[in-house]
């Protein structure tokens, strides 16, 4: 049951006497009404209230529900003073409440302002500290905008005259607050609302008249206190359904991210002890880097600095280092060339070039532009197969975004655009979901450089920054399981979208055919044609511990 639902539901139990149980040696409630009769009496030979015509009794077809041992039936106006008028001194300081000020909440209460009485006195509602404030105009009145009136300046207030004011004699404020908050009045009383569309209210004599239940004044008291301790635990509630809604609706953008949170901290897969560490690795890319400087075929850079403890982010496990992205990458910005130089198709003398909007989830060759060859002035400027090429200047968002180049073709970069080549046996899908961790928690928006609308990682920055490099073996084994689990998640998303409605009919979900898809073969119980690998995924992902 949802927080809402189950306060409703609250609300009915109490005015129905099943919310606390009766105590026989509390006084009856037809005994309270006896006083409360007495107390009218007294206000009216005082001169505090108008002398009215006695209500009538509530007759069987009124009671809409029986009540417990002790409860007796009576109408609102025999236990309240509606809508009473104050008499004050113009020069006093009130309180002031337009219904924007009162909540429909049931700790909710009110805001006020600071009025003098001689501003409010006339063509508004008057009430005075403890008064019930109801809302009697759609809207508001099914909305439940109801409260207490509290901490009123001078003990006085005013306030919009689509108010019902209803001053309790003898009976708990709050158990008259919360009846009138309860599902039973709000309904009832909706349905008998006058006036035009938009602006109907409930009538005072409606009020007046309707059927009020009353239980002995101590369960009053005990029902108010239970009412307070439950709805505090549906505010709980409530806000717990917030945050899981809030999950279920990113749900398939975080579950991505946590897959490669786990990959790149060592957590997606097993270690294996046999692994050659990944501190070997990196003294062999070391060496073949010494050899290609030598051979001309890399510019010799200054060494990067070594890794203090402080910079850590998080421990590895055994047989994974840290490095820096420059220790393992050849890190290659784009070439740069006028826009008069851009051309839309191929032609003689011109290369076809990457640009921002080819770098995509794969690579998107409906962005790519075709410039003059002359604008390439080096080897590396051209892609090779397992490049990874990064958006290296656009918007804070999209900053750092990656793609994999996975063809053998003759493609340049243009500027906004860098390219980092794996060396030695780093593989290229580990970097690139490496890259894609980064970029999905904001490390390169931090790290970049901004202008007003432009986020820009250079070189440096793309150098220096942190990798976690795994044992080879194990960054194949990432790679694998990794793969495996984003097919699953864009399967569990296509079967997650809700269907189309078409003139308010559901259609029955169609159930997918294909053989290869471990969800879908599961759902069907088609677990005979499954591979020994999506068996295992399943069980991983929705088998249960133990």
């Amino acid at each position: 049951m949802k927080a809402a639902d189950l306060r409703k539901a609250i609300l009915q139990a109490a005015v129905q006497g099943r919310l606390v149980p009766q105590d026989k040696n509390d006084e009856p409630a037809s005994e309270l009404l006896k006083r409360i009769q007495v107390e009218k009496a007294a206000l009216v030979k005082n001169g505090k209230l108008k002398k009215e015509k006695p209500l009538p009794p509530i007759t069987e077809d009124e009671v809409p529900y029986d009540l417990p041992n002790g409860w007796t039936w009576c109408h609102v106006g025999d236990i309240t003073v509606i809508n009473p008028r104050n008499s004050l001194s113009d020069e006093i300081k009130v309180s002031f409440l337009p219904m924007s000020l009162i909540s429909q909440e049931y700790f909710g209460g009110h805001q006020q302002e600071i009025r003098f009485w001689e501003e409010v006195k006339s063509n508004f509602s008057h009430f005075a500290e403890g008064d019930v404030l109801l809302a009697k105009i759609t809207p508001c009145f099914q909305n439940g905008k109801s409260c207490i009136a509290h901490n009123l300046l001078s003990g006085y207030g005013a306030g919009t005259t689509e108010l019902h004011v209803l001053r309790s004699i003898l009976v708990d404020s709050q158990y008259l607050l919360l009846f009138l908050k309860s599902p039973v009045f709000i309904t009832v009383a909706a349905k008998n609302m006058t006036g035009t569309a938009g602006q109907q209210r409930v009538p005072t004599s409606y009020l007046k008249m309707f059927p009020f239940s009353v239980p002995p004044l101590a369960e009053q008291q005990r029902i108010v206190a239970k009412v307070d301790e439950l709805m505090a635990m549906c505010d709980e509630l409530e806000a717990a359904e917030k945050e899981l809604d809030a999950l279920e609706e990113h749900f398939f953008d975080y579950l991505p991210k946590s897959i490669l949170q786990a990959a790149v901290q060592g957590k997606l897969v097993p270690q294996d002890k046999n692994d050659e560490p990944a501190s070997e690795l990196l003294n062999r890319i070391q060496a073949e880097k010494a050899i290609l400087i030598k051979e001309g075929k890399l510019k010799k850079e200054k060494p990067l600095p070594p890794i203090s403890e402080d910079e850590i982010p998080y421990d590895l496990p055994d047989g994974w280092v840290w490095c820096h992205i420059g220790d393992i990458h050849q890190i290659i910005r784009g070439i740069t060339f006028p826009s008069a130089a851009k051309h839309n198709q191929i032609g003689a003398g011109l290369a076809r070039c990457a640009t921002t909007g080819s770098v995509q989830k794969e690579y998107n060759e409906a962005a790519d532009v075709f410039i003059p060859i002359e604008y390439v002035k080096r080897e590396d400027q051209w892609l090779k197969e397992n490049d990874i090429i990064m958006s290296t200047a656009n918007s804070r968002e999209l900053v750092g975004k990656t793609c994999i180049w996975r063809e053998n073709k003759k493609r340049t970069f243009g500027g906004f655009l860098t390219t980092l080549r794996p060396l030695g046996e780093i593989i290229a899908a580990y970097s690139y979901y490496a890259f894609k961790y980064m970029q999905a928690t904001g490390a390169f928006n931090i790290s970049s450089t901004q202008t007003t609308n432009i986020a820009n990682i250079n070189n440096e920055i793309l150098k220096n920054t942190l990798y976690p490099l795994p044992p080879i073996a194990e960054q194949q084994r990432i790679v694998a399981k990794v793969n495996e689990l984003m097919a699953m998640c864009d399967e569990l998303k296509h079967v997650a979208e809700p269907p189309i409605c078409h003139d308010n009919v559901i259609p029955f979900p169609e159930v997918p055919k294909e053989k290869d898809e471990p969800i879908a073969m599961a759902a069907r119980g088609e677990v005979e044609g499954m591979s020994d690998q999506a068996k295992q995924a399943i069980e991983d992902l929705f088998g249960e511990d133990g």
